[in-house]
């Protein structure tokens, strides 16, 4: 079975080497007369390939998302992106191409730009996963997909009820936990990480994303808002230049057709943002079915069902791991489930 990879790469030569033929032949006058744009990355690649798309509607761009494996090798997927004016690539691993990551595509074709993934962790502080080693960059899933609780895996793993699972999503938890105090540590992170390995300084950008409340939809899924401004300066960087665009106007939410996870309504509130506690289930069929959603105790009730089929030694999370085996923390955690549901401090949001 072809992969997205391996689609995108026949119908990249077709534009490239038939379809301008066909046009002197028919005297069809091609729509796409400007540069050919290829990006190349994760689920956020999109995103930028579609604000590109936006800030210059004559250019060719082509998305190459890198989450199956592909049947093409590293020589022919050098060659097909070797026909392109410029290629964005994020970062990615050997296994989805066969020959290497993007390291050797930067080696066989040096005029690659890699760019950065957006990450923030302030909005979803307890947004964990968990790494399962039997699979190639590979997660355990659980009822809304890669995105796990880490205040729900300690429960379970501590041995305690749903009842008092959901008990510790509460004010004095997240107080307890910092989950208050990671603004400051997320945004340096994204900035150093962008501005020191990747060229690109996003501060003023990160300002004006925090003046419209929340922009992530999780730790990993940033609005599509961000992606454009992240490729305007991606247009700056290779001299191209963006054309003046209300994207609000031609916005596509993508990545809102993936999971979400929520934003606890006591972490909302510092924001000046509402809350709650509705997990989004993945629905990349939005044309045909509204898809779905999890309150928080049906959340959990999931995630402890699927908990139960792995060995515990398999569902293991370095924070979670370091809570349980420091016994300060983890007598606190206990004793303010057990405060909270016996004062009735539950969420209801």
């Amino acid at each position: 079975m072809l992969s997205q990879v391996d689609k995108q790469l026949i119908k990249s030569w077709r534009q490239y080497a038939i379809e301008p033929q066909l046009a002197k032949i028919t005297g069809r006058v091609l729509r796409n007369t400007g540069p050919r744009i290829a990006v190349v990355g994760n689920c956020q690649s999109f995103g930028v390939a579609y604000a590109m798309k936006v800030l210059d509607p004559s250019a060719t761009v082509d998305h190459f998302v890198m989450v199956a494996r592909a049947r093409a090798n590293m020589g022919f997927f050098a060659k097909t992106l070797a026909t392109y004016d410029y290629v964005f690539s994020h970062d990615f691993l050997d296994g989805h191409v066969r020959g290497g990551g993007s390291e050797e595509l930067c080696r066989r074709l040096p005029k690659t730009l890699i760019f950065p993934a957006i990450t923030f962790a302030a909005f979803h502080p307890d947004l964990i996963y968990i790494h399962d080693l039997a699979q190639m960059h590979g997660f355990v899933c659980g009822p809304i997909g890669p995105y796990h609780s880490a205040i729900g895996l300690f429960a379970y793993r501590k041995g305690l009820s749903l009842e008092m699972a959901n008990a510790l999503f509460h004010e004095n938890v997240f107080e307890a936990l910092g989950y208050f105090d990671v603004w400051n540590e997320a945004a340096r992170e994204l900035l150093d990480t962008t501005r020191e390995r990747y060229g690109v300084d996003l501060s003023a950008e990160l300002m004006n994303w925090s003046r419209r409340g929340v922009f992530m939809y999780s730790t990993v899924h940033p609005m599509s808002f961000v992606l454009f401004d992240l490729a305007k300066k991606l247009f700056e960087k290779v001299g191209l230049k963006p054309r003046a665009v209300n994207f609000n106007y031609y916005d596509v939410h993508d990545l809102a057709r993936s999971e979400i996870f929520p934003i606890y309504p006591p972490i909302a509130k510092r924001f000046g943002a509402l809350g709650g506690y509705m997990f989004k289930l993945q629905n990349h069929h939005i044309s045909t079915t509204v898809g779905d959603f999890l309150t928080l105790p049906q959340f959990l009730a999931s995630c402890y069902k699927i908990y139960g089929n792995y060995d515990s030694a398999k569902i293991g999370n370095p924070r979670v791991d370091a809570w349980l085996a420091d016994e300060a923390t983890s007598a606190l955690l206990v004793r303010l489930a057990r405060e909270n549901f016996v004062a009735g401090r539950m969420p209801t949001l």
